[in-house]
């Protein structure tokens, strides 16, 4: 693989980082309820599921699964019913008053946080046909094809980890400025409705 083809994937990878989808979404409401550490042990369970899909592209599986036809839609739609369900519980998530000792507050615990960052992101298998597409892309005929899948798929968990992780611990910083009653009725609408308006999103995305 040369150089400019592989700054190319880079490059790519960025774009398509940067684009705010259900995993960012996700880590966004996670920093702003329970701040920077919640976020990085959502992005923990995102990033899990983010090598498993890697790990199935570069074995060759990507292609089968997204040839499953309706199995693949079950699993979309149940990765969407997901996020329609935790938008729901964020949306009417009662006031949490600050000024209580830690351990009297209503939170995920760390293994909630990771699940529910593996279910949205594993649950995904357009992301499996979508790397079945994209990664080809990039693969030079010249040279063997496992060892650049392998750099490529690295490649692309440490960006795709960054940049989550990124979205996580900025909410996170902000949490301490949105607290009030007031701030955090409005805040888990609109976390509620950012969720549940991905998953509807997903349930309709066509191939």
């Amino acid at each position: 693989m040369s150089l400019e083809l592989y700054l190319g994937f880079i490059v790519a990878t960025l774009i398509l980082c940067v684009i705010p989808g259900p995993v960012v979404t996700y880590l966004v409401a996670c920093g702003i309820r329970q701040g920077p550490r919640a976020a990085m042990i959502g992005l923990a369970g995102t990033t899990t599921a983010l090598c498993v899909h890697m790990t199935l592209t570069v074995l060759g599986l990507a292609p089968l699964l997204a040839a499953l036809g309706p199995w693949g839609e079950a699993l979309k739609l149940i990765g969407a019913a997901y996020l329609v369900w935790i938008g729901i519980a964020a949306f009417r998530a009662p006031y949490e008053d600050p000024n209580l000792p830690a351990q009297r507050r209503k939170t995920d615990s760390h293994a909630a946080l990771y699940r529910r960052g593996f279910l949205i992101s594993v649950t995904n298998p357009k992301t499996l046909a979508f790397y079945a597409a994209f990664f080809p892309q990039f693969i030079s005929p010249a040279a063997p094809a496992m060892p650049q899948l392998l750099l490529l798929a690295a490649t692309f968990i440490a960006i795709g980890t960054l940049s989550d992780g990124a979205f996580g611990l900025a909410a996170g910083k902000l949490a301490p400025w949105l607290k009030s009653e007031r701030a955090q009725a409005i805040r888990n609408r609109i976390t509620g409705s950012v969720l549940i308006g991905a998953g509807i999103g997903l349930a309709l995305a066509r191939k």
